[in-house]
């Protein structure tokens, strides 16, 4: 590149210089420019990348180049404001910015051709990013960048499906993404292959993620703002053959849904949670698996909880919900803020009321233990199947059985199932041979999904509309969700079982003498109120609990 002093060959040549990749990459922008010098804003000026583009910069173009250091909001927004300027080059000469209502929408803008060659991947070196960042989707309606437009739309997607998760994973040939819908996932889109590293590197900027580090899994987080809405993401990145695949998780902020009389459909079961949630000390745990809504359970009990005169601290990994008059901390394990430790912290605090995220090691457990012991209560989380496996994985962690019977208030295990779509279900008589689970319950009638609208699969297609399904459930015969309970009240009977270190099999006949109801029996009780089908309560419960 020869030396140049003409202003609008200069303004060429930087456009072209300075491209997408470049910027989403290294973290810069243009912030001014003329013949005598060129202003850099940088997120991170140090960046080793970031200097050695500079210096080449400067020796290509022949004119002074400095640089300023800039917040990620400033970036974003002088990313926006120079967008047409310094564009991402395809193949069209015009290109539209994408609308968040056509089906086809990311596939249309990503169709073109990519000739940017991405150079700037292989540094080790962190750029760091402010953490307070809001991206709005009306600063990109008029964005006619293509991976800008594409991963708004991605994330808008989320809201117009009412999804839980947010799947962009790279493959051979293509780049699909699934969007986790009621507990199901389901593609919705699949995207060129040659998109997918600029898609990636979009994410992770949003993230405040090294955009460098391809190797290693990161975790970050992003908030998006949609219309009036403020959406949260948990992000995680994961290495892979085919480039690193992410998934996001829809992280719910409207309190207003954590009721828990909402979540739990029996008197007796929402008895016995509210009784143990208002013990004065011990320890309650939630077991089940991951996305089961085990964290929505805990807050709303909390909620209730919640009042001036009770001091609540909770320890999460991440904050799911922003609670008004609550105390909660992020775990941060790169400073070596783990549960464990801010659970030690915390005691020092006077509270009245903890809320541990996870229980995950025998340090947390044994400390979580302790504190339920020493007149705090304590509410957490466990990765276990039900109810009684949950004593014996606390078992596992080296926690001795006095200590779990005597602090321990209960146990509540959960599983989320479909709701039957009220518009296009319908009640059928039970089939002794096909339903022969409900006929063995007693149960007469049922009510069952209408999936005849569903199609195979298509990866090619947009799942997002069809004219010739169901308006409300979009042809999948089932829309919104239901929790499962099995609520598990420590009495004497179990307590003396514990500290005999007793099996699974017996604390469970134990407390089901006691009128402890299954997960399977919760769920058919759901079925003979046609609030779901019979194949969705096979699909999460085990089976041989009908005995």
């Amino acid at each position: 590149m020869k030396s140049i002093r003409d202003h609008n060959a200069l303004k060429e040549n930087l456009d072209n210089y300075v491209s997408f990749s470049v910027r989403e990459t290294l973290g810069i922008i243009i912030l001014s420019f003329s013949e005598k010098e060129i202003v850099i804003g940088a997120m991170n000026p140090n960046y080793v990348k970031v200097l050695e583009f500079i210096n080449k910069l400067e020796s290509e173009i022949k004119i002074k180049v400095t640089t300023k250091q800039i917040s990620s909001d400033e970036w974003e927004q002088k990313n926006i404001e120079n967008n047409k300027p310094i564009s991402f080059k395809t193949d069209s000469n015009n290109h539209n910015p994408p609308q968040n209502e056509d089906n086809n929408l990311i596939s249309n803008v990503l169709t073109q051709s990519n000739n940017e060659k991405f150079d700037f991947f292989d540094s080790e070196d962190e750029v760091q990013l402010d953490q307070d960042d809001i991206f709005d989707d009306s600063e990109f309606k008029e964005v006619s960048d293509p991976v800008i437009a594409a991963v708004s739309s991605i994330l808008s997607a989320s809201n117009k499906l009412n999804a839980s998760d947010i799947h962009a994973e790279p493959l051979e040939e293509r780049m699909r993404i699934r969007y986790r819908v009621d507990g199901v996932l389901q593609e919705v889109y699949s995207l060129p292959k040659a998109r997918s590293r600029a898609i990636t590197s979009r994410i992770k900027v949003m993230s405040k993620l090294d955009i460098a580090e391809r190797r290693l899994p990161q975790d970050g987080r992003l908030r998006y703002k949609i219309n009036e809405n403020i959406l949260d993401f948990r992000v995680s990145t994961l290495p892979g053959k085919w480039g690193e695949k992410i998934v996001l998780r829809v992280l719910q902020s409207d309190t207003s849904l954590l009721k828990i009389d909402k979540l739990i459909n029996f008197d007796e079961e929402l008895k016995s949670v509210r009784d143990m949630g208002n013990s004065p000390y011990g320890i309650l745990i939630v077991v089940g698996p991951t996305g089961s809504g085990k964290s929505t359970t805990l807050y709303s009990i909390l909620n209730e909880r919640n009042t001036p005169d009770v001091n609540i601290i909770t320890v999460e990994d991440p904050v799911e919900y922003t609670l008004d008059g609550i105390h909660q901390v992020q775990v941060i394990r790169e400073k070596g803020l783990d549960f464990a430790r801010a659970l030690r912290s915390l005691m020092r605090q006077d509270p009245d009321i903890i809320l541990v995220g996870e229980t995950r090691d025998k340090e947390t457990a044994h400390t979580a233990m302790e504190a339920a012991l020493t007149g705090h209560m304590v509410f957490t989380t466990l990765h276990a199947n039900d109810t009684s496996t949950a004593i014996t994985r606390l078992a596992e962690m080296e926690v001795p059985p006095y200590l779990i019977g005597s602090s321990i208030v209960g146990v509540m295990a959960q599983r989320l199932v479909r709701k039957v779509c009220n518009r296009c279900s319908y009640v059928s008589q039970v089939d002794p041979i096909k339903d022969k689970l409900a006929f063995e319950h007693g149960i007469t009638e049922i009510r069952k999904a209408n999936t005849k609208n569903n199609s195979s699969q298509n990866s090619n297609s947009s799942n997002l509309e069809n004219k010739n399904n169901c308006p409300v459930c979009n042809g999948s015969g089932y829309k919104g969700r239901l929790g499962l309970y099995e609520v598990m009240k420590v009495n004497e009977n179990i307590r003396e079982l514990i500290m005999k270190s007793g099996n699974a099999d017996q604390i469970k006949e134990c407390a089901i003498k006691n009128g402890m109801r299954t997960l399977l029996n919760y769920g058919l009780e759901l079925v003979k109120q046609q609030l779901t089908s019979l194949e969705e309560v096979e699909r999460v419960c085990l089976l041989e609990e009908s005995e």
